[in-house]
């Protein structure tokens, strides 16, 4: 049962893909982003599918770095090299991409960028506990929201950014219910089949069919005896973000024996403790204080 619940993850790009061109030509919007301080919310509020788009293969590198230095990092140059050669259908589909002043590297591919798509930069404040920092964030996401109105055509209401809190509360939940499986010892999932489910709702189309796919998952596993798997070393795998396609050092540490039990990088655990408030007057404050304490 466990294989159809990963054949079903495994295959949400390509399905999702399918159901994004639809939703296009019904006339939905699209818009791409880069990294976890994106609020989702605020896209989901505004009617629009949120679809991740930070490249994880190397094949496009090549054409990123006849504009980009060579020494940047390979996610970067495969992110843009991804866009400046029209190979992702998701950032081809996409009306407005999201950017954020993570790095320098980010900057200067949105920067770029801005010559084949709409692209809105959000200002990341330098320090996360300072007052002047807080107030900067509030602002730069209601910006966000007045972007996301001006480009999309669309009103985004206090109630409608509410019932997206809800919704991507609900995912935060499920996906660390999953990962929480692997406090067992043997644990109960590899770490392909964690990386798998996790990275398949970068695509997801429909939120709530992904929330109830990973609640089943959780439910099928729990549910099922521990398998019969020898005790081995356990890995907590940090640094970069890891997805499909740049999994080698997954695939090798599971090849040799050990098992990786846990991704503490912005593609596992870093930020799904972090749920905003739903208990406030104003979902942009709300929203303000969820994504600047991502402890990056």
């Amino acid at each position: 049962m466990l294989g159809e619940f990963m054949e079903n993850f495994s295959q949400a790009r390509e399905i999702n893909l399918m159901r994004i061109k639809e939703a296009k030509d019904n006339g939905r919007k699209v818009v791409g982003i880069y990294c976890t301080y994106c609020p989702q919310e605020l896209i989901l509020a505004a009617g629009a599918i949120p679809v991740g788009l930070c490249g994880m293969n190397e094949n496009p590198i090549a054409a990123a770095e006849e504009t980009l230095p060579r020494n940047l990092c390979p996610l970067i140059k495969s992110s843009y090299g991804f866009a400046v050669t029209d190979t992702c259908p998701f950032f081809h589909f996409s009306d407005l991409i999201i950017g954020e002043t993570t790095c320098d590297g980010k900057k200067k591919m949105f920067e770029i960028m801005q010559d084949i798509k709409p692209v809105h930069v959000m200002q990341l404040p330098h320090l996360s506990n300072a007052p002047a920092s807080f107030a900067l964030w509030v602002e730069e996401i209601r910006r966000l929201k007045s972007r996301l109105e001006e480009e999309l055509d669309v009103t985004i209401s206090d109630a409608e950014i509410w019932r997206a809190i809800e919704m991507i509360n609900q995912e935060k939940r499920a996906i660390k219910a999953m990962f929480d499986l692997n406090q067992a010892d043997p644990p109960r999932l590899t770490g392909m089949e964690m990386l798998t489910a996790s990275w398949s709702r970068s695509f997801s189309s429909d939120k709530g069919e992904m929330i109830a796919n990973l609640n089943n998952l959780v439910d099928e596993v729990g549910a099922q005896p521990a398998k019969g798997k020898a005790k081995a070393a356990r890995v907590l795998l940090t640094g970069c973000p890891v997805g499909l396609g740049t999994e080698k050092v997954i695939r090798l540490t599971e090849d040799l024996g050990a098992y990786i039990v846990a991704m503490e990088n912005c593609s596992g655990y870093k930020t799904l403790e972090l749920q905003a408030d739903p208990a406030g007057s104003d979902p942009i404050v709300a929203l303000a204080e969820k994504y600047l304490a991502i402890p990056c």
